[in-house]
């Protein structure tokens, strides 16, 4: 491999990501409940927010948000699963507009920076809830991070975190030139999960929807799900109260509950979820 290519190609990609915004402003009010320390990051710091559930977590979720978000924008989603036992650890980003020293970030910068937040927030839930099964989350630039933790784009640069045993990605980043190169899921090593909707488009960045799927369809087969709802967009993941917000959820947590921790039985009910009509549900099996 020659890391001076990729990395100049990574770099491109990498900026033409951080044109993009994911999430209407003010859309969700921050969780009551989190708890948030200063994350130590190479030498800066950010904040990290941990959702914890009730009892003892049967799982640990390291989110990763869209492009110029903040965690709390997402308390609708992080709710119904802490709700089913699950902890949820979120690091603000350097894209974040909730940052303060965003300006200081190149689109480049950020996506290194974005990287050393998830292995930093890795660190930290294995100390925190050591012994317990931790998957990956993330929402359309998060969802390109947390993919790359569970093995993918192996063929640019290591991102794969050793501690993540499965994927859950909302709105993947689809086609990035310089990022998403032929074979860049190949080694994607974890079951995963991909949540996107038949109106799912950033304009000027991702027009086609059936690009978000190319995580589940270039994949090895097996154990690799997706749900395509009718009429979701970009935004499908933050619009509580809406029927594709709670078909989405519902398979992510079938997704949690059959592989966080690994239960048969509850895989065996994913497999046989019957997609509402004009939804698509999609199974690669081995």
């Amino acid at each position: 491999m020659n890391w001076m290519l990729d990395r100049r190609a990574l770099l491109k990609g990498a900026a033409a990501l951080g044109g993009v915004a994911l999430l209407p402003a003010g859309l969700l009010a921050a969780p009551a409940g989190a708890e948030t320390i200063d994350l130590t990051v190479g030498a800066r710091t950010t904040k990290l927010t941990t959702w914890r559930p009730a009892g003892p977590p049967r799982g640990v979720l390291l989110f990763s948000t869209g492009h110029g978000s903040w965690p709390e924008r997402y308390e609708a989603m992080i709710g119904a699963m802490v709700a089913d036992g699950y902890a949820v650890l979120a690091p603000l980003h350097v894209d974040s507009m909730h940052f303060a020293d965003r300006e200081k970030f190149n689109a480049q910068a950020g996506f290194f920076e974005r990287v050393a937040d998830m292995k930093a927030t890795s660190a930290h839930a294995a100390k925190a809830f050591p012994g317990i099964p931790v998957a990956a989350m993330g929402h359309s630039y998060g969802s390109l991070i947390g993919l790359g933790m569970g093995g993918a784009y192996a063929n640019l640069m290591p991102m794969r975190d050793a501690s993540v045993t499965a994927v859950l990605a909302f709105s993947s980043p689809g086609a990035i030139p310089g990022l998403v190169r032929p074979g860049a899921y190949q080694s994607l090593a974890v079951p995963t999960m991909l949540i996107t909707g038949t109106e799912d488009r950033v304009p000027n960045f991702a027009t086609n929807p059936a690009d978000h799927l190319q995580p589940i369809e270039q994949s090895p087969a097996g154990d690799k799900y997706a749900l395509v709802i009718k009429d979701g967009d970009h935004g499908l993941v933050g619009e509580a109260g809406t029927a594709g917000f709670t078909r989405g959820q519902l398979a992510a947590r079938r997704f949690l509950a059959a592989y966080l921790p690994v239960d048969a039985a509850a895989k065996a009910r994913l497999v046989e979820t019957a997609a509402a009509p004009g939804d698509r549900f999609i199974v690669r099996e081995g």
